[in-house]
């Protein structure tokens, strides 16, 4: 399993949250990707572009009351996620 969603950057494990993966078709955990962006097999934005996920991104580090560093970082290392790098 990945340890962060292959979509945001989401981890997919936290001590605070439990289990944050999203299911795929048959119902099964999703090994790749998050509940926010990914459940019962299909992507919640499937349309989503590289860019509106960096917003998506900071605006919810935004709320959760992270600082610019950890915005900027998370934001940084959204391209060379599996969903960002696949063909589409």
């Amino acid at each position: 399993m990945s340890k962060q969603c292959q979509s945001c950057g989401m981890p997919l494990q936290t001590r605070k949250a439990g289990d944050c993966r999203g299911t795929d078709a048959d119902g099964s955990k999703s090994e790749m990707w998050c509940k926010l962006c990914y459940q019962d097999g299909a992507f919640y934005t499937p349309n989503c572009s590289l860019e509106e996920m960096r917003e998506i991104v900071d605006d919810a580090l935004k709320e959760n009351g992270s600082g610019k560093l950890m915005r900027w970082l998370a934001q940084k290392q959204l391209h060379s996620l599996k969903r960002w790098k696949t063909p589409r």
